[in-house]
């Protein structure tokens, strides 16, 4: 019988917010919605959503939560599929960046995307606040439009939508940032760990960075993360359908089959690099251990990228 894996979203976001009480997770796929649900939220949250679905960000889901209870939300977001997770009132909950770094590392199927406690960081001491293979870290903080004035916010949410994205376009709905940061102190800190955002003439307000906070070179960069993040939980959950087989030698040739038609998708659609699929990834099987071996060619042909998966057989 054949069970072909497909593809889990990448692109739906979780947003943790600061209110009075706890509220469980609540699907957004506009900002309607959000406006809808949430009558009464934090200047810094409000308009983070609507910065997330005016850059082409397509659905969310956000948890509530008091400043003592930000653990309690994340576990609420925890059995839901999601690739981001991000909190733009971050600074008003103790330990945030911790926390989502901590939450991110145990599910293993998302990235928290942060941002910096305040506006204005001097640039000689700042540093991430983390160190990890599942956070991405941005700075400054943007203006924006807030009625008929203008408010700095955490840039969380506009950037989790182009994350989400793999987008490289100006942010809309930005009018300026909280700090201009030039090409010298741009790769000082992107050295440390923090993706900047900065302003260029005819082009606009980009994302200049991509990197996690990770000082792993084979973890440091955020779309190789990513795709690896979106490969390992797709086959995982597509070859749940092996833990009620019979373990033998047909078994693993099936699941090598499997995950081989499912990589040769992923490259004929141009998310691998090779001439051929033998130089954009291989499927090897280790039965002693009963882990599956995947490499895969994210930057250049047969330079591959590992990823390993246990079977629960």
């Amino acid at each position: 019988m054949s069970h072909p894996i497909e593809s889990v979203s990448s692109q739906v976001a979780g947003f943790v917010g600061l209110s009075q009480n706890f509220v469980k997770p609540i699907t957004l796929a506009s900002f309607a919605d959000f406006a809808r649900a949430v009558p009464a939220s934090t200047p810094s949250l409000r308009l983070a959503v609507r910065g997330f679905f005016e850059n082409g960000g397509t659905s969310c889901l956000l948890a509530l939560a008091a400043a003592a209870d930000f653990s309690r939300a994340l576990d609420a977001l925890a059995g839901h599929e999601l690739a981001l997770v991000c909190s733009p009132d971050q600074q008003s909950f103790p330990n945030a960046a911790q926390l989502l770094a901590a939450h991110c590392e145990q599910r293993r199927d998302r990235i928290c995307i942060l941002h910096a406690p305040a506006p204005s960081i001097p640039i000689a001491t700042h540093q991430a606040p983390v160190n990890s293979a599942y956070a991405a870290y941005y700075y400054p903080w943007l203006t924006v439009a807030d009625g008929k004035s203008n408010r700095t916010i955490p840039p969380s949410g506009h950037a989790a939508a182009l994350v989400a994205r793999t987008a490289s376009v100006a942010l809309a709905g930005v009018q300026g940032l909280s700090q201009t940061i030039d090409s010298t102190d741009s790769n000082a800190l992107s050295a440390r760990g923090i993706n900047l955002i900065r302003s260029f003439p005819g082009k606009g307000i980009l994302l200049w960075g991509a990197r996690t906070t990770s000082q792993d070179p084979d973890y440091r960069y955020l779309p190789i993360q990513r795709l690896a993040i979106f490969l390992e939980h797709s086959i995982t959950k597509g070859l749940q359908w092996t833990a009620t087989e019979t373990n033998g030698q047909p078994l693993w040739d099936e699941v090598r089959l499997t995950v081989s038609d499912f990589l040769l998708t992923i490259w004929r659609a141009g998310r691998l690099l090779g001439r051929t699929a033998d130089e954009a990834f291989f499927v090897r099987s280790d039965q002693t251990t009963m882990t599956l071996v995947i490499g895969f060619a994210p930057l250049r042909p047969a330079e591959f990228v590992i990823i390993r998966i246990a079977l629960d057989l």
